[in-house]
């Protein structure tokens, strides 16, 4: 019979925490999943890690040379057989009863098709730094969609058929789980949500792959965000300019702030959801201008 779950890790040299991350998954509440670990070009002792582990649910893939995220996670899931897919990070460590968390939210709301949820952020020595979590409703994580992404790439947890029906983008090299939700958001029927509680502890550190970007993943992130903001709005060369660059001047974010006034007044009336009397108006704002995405 096939599991229930498919958990698919794509690895890339992570080596100092990746016996962490195997045993958070290997540790779950829910035992029936099928765990499959893709390491993308690794020069370090990845692959010796991972064939440490005698667990049958473990599929091992070895791409010969490094192919990328989303081609990496694109691989997992056409190999998948589980009716839920599962995403982890090799330098995350998820709690013990994550999958089972999601799983009970999803199997009682038929209608979303990924759930995502809080994370707790840890540095590379595992101490605790802050909680960072989502919206949680559908309407919210739209929302949330036009200033960044509205679900933490690690902790989602959805049906298989969304994945596979909706594959990443392989020409992007980073957000590319941005770029998803927001294709499903826009795109599709399927609805997304988000628990409230911490799912996992997210690791930051210099060497993550997501540090390493800065700059250039900051800038993919904002042509995601301008393209929903124009889902509802239309701007202009200069306000797209201003929005990339991020608002200095006060002329510029007096100019921000009427964007955002606009798209709220026009995803209210389409959405039936009045951003801008939420408490997740002003939140989004600040995380817009301190560019957390």
């Amino acid at each position: 019979m096939n599991p229930k779950i498919s958990v698919i890790m794509p690895v890339l040299n992570a080596e100092l925490y990746l016996k962490t991350a195997i045993e958070s998954v290997l540790s779950q509440t829910i035992p029936d999943f099928e765990f499959i670990i893709i390491n993308d070009g690794s020069t370090d002792k990845t692959e010796e890690i991972i064939k440490s582990y005698q667990d049958p649910r473990i599929i091992y893939i070895k791409n010969d040379t490094n192919i990328g995220l989303s081609k990496s996670y694109n691989l997992g899931i056409r190999a998948s057989k589980g009716e839920f897919i599962a995403r982890m990070d090799a330098d995350d460590i998820s709690f013990k009863d994550r999958f089972e968390s999601q799983l009970e939210f999803l199997e009682a709301h038929q209608e979303v098709g990924v759930v995502g949820g809080g994370v707790i952020l840890i540095d590379e020595s595992g101490k605790e730094l802050s909680k960072l979590k989502k919206p949680s409703t559908h309407q919210e994580t739209k929302w949330q969609s036009l200033f960044s992404t509205p679900i933490i790439h690690p902790t989602a947890f959805g049906r298989a058929r969304v994945f596979k029906k909706n594959p990443y983008d392989e020409n992007l090299y980073n957000s590319e789980d941005y770029e998803l939700w927001s294709r499903i958001l826009f795109k599709t029927d399927i609805k997304l949500a988000n628990l409230t509680e911490a799912l996992l502890y997210y690791r930051v550190h210099a060497s993550s792959f997501t540090q390493s970007l800065g700059e250039e993943r900051k800038q993919t992130s904002k042509e995601n965000s301008i393209r929903n903001i124009e889902q509802y709005v239309s701007l202009s060369q200069r306000e797209r300019e201003i929005i990339m660059k991020k608002p200095h001047t006060l002329g510029e974010i007096k100019t921000a702030f009427n964007i955002y006034k606009r798209a709220a007044k026009e995803f209210e009336k389409r959405e039936n959801f009045k951003p801008s009397s939420s408490r997740y108006f002003l939140t989004l704002i600040r995380e817009f201008f301190s560019e957390a995405s």
